[in-house]
């Protein structure tokens, strides 16, 4: 009788401290470097929109479908709670942290998914340049027609 409650004495007191200790707390959740909340502001430097007609890429305006942002316009993105990157009409989810930029990819409506690349200084980490791509897809008397939108944004 006195083992059994010797080896339950020693249960016990292997069980409390584990019951009473608590667990580390989860770290907050980083995207390609980056915490959810983070914001930061890019001049629009470049936009082009273009379809291929016979052969020749013919400038157009800007379809539905695309975000509309013009030359010189400041865009502020930020960061989600899953790691997404937003903007004015723009949701990306975070796909990949190359070390030298976060990849970024849309929902595929009919055609190739809305990418964005944000380049990011080694050092700081810090954005120094996005490329937004996006193509839309109209289709007229069952003739597909691709339209190619791109924006470059820089400090």
């Amino acid at each position: 009788m006195k083992i059994l409650l010797v080896r339950a004495f020693a249960l016990l007191a292997a069980i409390v401290p584990l019951h009473l200790a608590e667990a580390a707390p989860k770290p907050p959740p980083v995207f390609g470097g980056w915490s959810p909340g983070k914001t930061f502001t890019m001049r629009v430097t470049d936009v082009s929109s273009y379809t291929n007609q016979g052969g020749t890429n013919v400038s157009v305006p800007i379809p539905k479908g695309a975000p509309v942002f013009t030359l010189g316009q400041e865009v502020t993105f930020t960061i989600g709670k899953k790691g997404e990157l937003t903007a004015p009409g723009v949701k990306l989810r975070f796909v990949s942290d190359g070390g030298s930029a976060n990849v970024y990819l849309g929902k595929a409506k009919r055609s190739a998914p809305p990418s964005a690349s944000v380049f990011k200084s080694t050092v700081t980490g810090e954005p120094l340049n996005v490329n937004m791509d996006f193509v839309v897809v109209k289709v007229v008397n069952r003739i597909p027609s691709l339209t190619w939108v791109s924006y470059k944004f820089n400090p």
